[in-house]
């Protein structure tokens, strides 16, 4: 009996330290994977000089890709990457030079001629978001631009300032709405890319005005006194510009619950559409010629409302996931152990394969959610698709510019690298 007892003790505390292993992926092997793909992305995606070389784009580049890399970069601590991107960047796609704004443009490539330049000189707004909160993210670590350069901070105010000027619109309703670029209609129906909506970026930059914003070294907190909140002590922002990201704020989450249910007539399960068409009502519809699956665009919704549910505790963003967003894919999971890398908007798979990307944006859903099991099961699916290759190391396939980039950001959300220092 004693003898039967212990093997049952036995059994249990095997029981116990395979369930523990299991509670979350190893941080040193996380920490492995974060950083030797982020060696091996900056050494074969970035030339010396800075450019993002995106295959699909035949060595040319995009403005997105530029803002991936400085955001990655920042969160990489690799302040190195980070002012090569920041001064190819400016040099060659900022805008203000030809145009008064501080836009980037958005494709730069080879010329009809042989050289090198501007393809498209129109915005692309997400992008202009993400090389702005890029440019905050590293004053805030205390980062400097080089001589030659315009400082972080400043240069990050003039692209929020030409954002609010040349990329949002008002609606008859009083609503704000960001629109996809400078390139938008002039009255509505405006074309909507839901996935551009940074409600994260809005609160940041809604604190960040006129008045100085000191790096960390210099912060409150630094200098012993409590503050209840991660901006209080820090210039918040004031005045017309501070409200319009207030008022953009507000519109994000209304929009995005009313998009991730009704679609014109199409009925939704809580996914976002890729693409889709706001009248003078608000009323919203699909874009005539636009996917309106839960695709490769919307798949980054999750991850830009998890950011603001992780940084500043934001209600609206948790319930948004919790409600609407999460029950879909917990249903797939629970049913078929794996997830489809895109969807229709009524839920049905769009195609038969998987993808670290929906992956990615499912975790960021989860871990903002407060489902750690869930944000844990779609990290293990996120490495299994990691392969180690000589001196690659890659998520998917080597030269899948997305894959390499969301992926990478999924599992450093959920190792705590994605913050707003």
């Amino acid at each position: 009996m004693k003898n039967f007892n212990f093997k049952l003790i036995l059994v249990a505390l095997l029981c116990a330290c395979v369930c523990a292993c299991q509670a979350q992926p190893s941080r040193a092997r996380l920490a492995q994977v974060l950083n030797a793909s982020w060696q091996s992305y900056r050494q074969h995606f970035i030339t010396f000089a800075g450019q993002v070389q995106v295959p699909d784009q035949g060595g040319g580049t995009i403005s997105e890709a530029q803002a991936y890399a400085m955001l990655r970069a920042v969160w990489a601590n690799d302040k190195t990457t980070f002012v090569r991107v920041y001064g190819w960047t400016y040099r060659h796609l900022s805008r203000e030079a030809q145009y008064g704004d501080h836009l980037l443009a958005w494709r730069w490539g080879r010329l009809p001629d042989g050289n090198w330049g501007l393809l498209d000189a129109n915005s692309a707004t997400d992008a202009d978001l993400d090389y702005a909160l890029a440019l905050i993210l590293a004053h805030r670590k205390g980062w400097r631009a080089p001589p030659g350069l315009p400082d972080f901070l400043p240069e990050a105010r003039k692209v929020k300032k030409s954002i609010l000027a040349k990329e949002v619109v008002q609606l008859p309703t009083g609503a704000l709405l960001l629109t996809p670029g400078n390139w938008h209609e002039t009255q509505p129906p405006y074309l909507v890319n839901p996935s551009y909506f940074s409600s994260a970026a809005y609160l940041l930059f809604a604190h960040i005005g006129p008045g100085h914003l000191r790096p960390p070294e210099k912060n409150a907190a630094k200098e012993g006194a409590q503050s209840p909140s991660p901006l209080m002590g820090e210039g918040r922002g004031g005045g017309e510009a501070a409200a319009a990201w207030r008022r953009l704020y507000q519109s994000t989450y209304p929009f995005l619950e009313k998009v991730s249910h009704r679609l014109g007539d199409l009925k939704g399960v809580g996914l976002f559409p890729d693409w889709c068409r706001v009248n003078a009502a608000g009323k919203i519809s699909p874009a005539p010629g636009k996917a309106t699956n839960f695709g490769w665009e919307a798949v980054r919704v999750p991850f830009r409302v998890a950011l603001a549910a992780l940084w500043f505790k934001d209600p609206a963003a948790i319930r948004l996931l919790q409600e609407s967003f999460l029950p879909f894919f917990k249903r797939q999971w629970q049913a078929h152990h794996k997830l489809m890398a895109v969807y229709h908007y009524n839920g049905t798979p769009a195609v038969d394969y998987e993808s670290p990307v929906l992956y990615a944006g499912v975790l960021a859903g989860a871990l903002a959610a407060g489902d750690k099991e869930f944000a844990r099961q779609m990290a293990e699916k996120i490495l299994s698709f990691y392969h180690k290759d000589g001196h690659r190391a890659f998520f998917e396939a080597p030269d899948n510019y997305y894959a390499n980039n969301w992926a990478w950001l999924g599992l450093a959300l959920y190792e705590g690298w994605v913050g707003f220092f």
